[in-house]
């Protein structure tokens, strides 16, 4: 979703619908700030330095960037224990299950996809077809990444 993104003009990182504080630039920034604090819980360390949030095109291919080293991040994670995790969250201290905050990144995402794909499409800009970047699409492209290791 974030290479889709990246590739449209400037305009269309700061759409916004129903919400004009919330951004495709803001969504995705917050996609990916999120995957960093949910890495945090599962390895009871601080969050490290977040990046900024996109206004531009090229401001999102930095963020692929971020994403991609959080992706292996959580890919490695699923191999952790499953065990309870307290954190602070929202101010409040909590606790859940390594794979309960596995869980949360991934609906995480896939919720605020949808709202991307929803805000272009509200702005005359259908590009973003969730039905072509589903888990089947992805698993295919992974394969051909690990075929092809430098095209990645």
């Amino acid at each position: 979703m974030l290479r889709i993104v990246s590739g449209l003009p400037d305009e269309a990182i700061n759409f916004s619908a129903w919400n004009p504080d919330w951004t495709v630039g803001k969504i995705a920034h917050h996609i990916v700030l999120s995957e960093g604090r949910l890495i945090s819980r599962i390895n009871e360390q601080p969050v490290g330095q977040e990046p900024q949030s996109p206004t531009t095109a090229q401001d999102i291919r930095e963020l692929i960037s971020i994403c991609k080293q959080r992706d292996d991040q959580l890919l490695l994670l699923t191999n952790t224990p499953d065990e309870i995790r307290t954190f602070n969250r929202n101010g409040n201290e909590a606790s859940f299950l390594t794979s309960t905050i596995l869980a949360q990144a991934i609906n995480h995402a896939t919720e605020h996809r949808a709202q991307i794909s929803d805000i272009l499409a509200a702005n005359k800009m259908d590009v973003l077809n969730l039905d072509e970047i589903d888990l089947w699409s992805f698993e295919n492209w992974e394969k051909s990444q690990l075929a092809n290791p430098g095209g990645r």
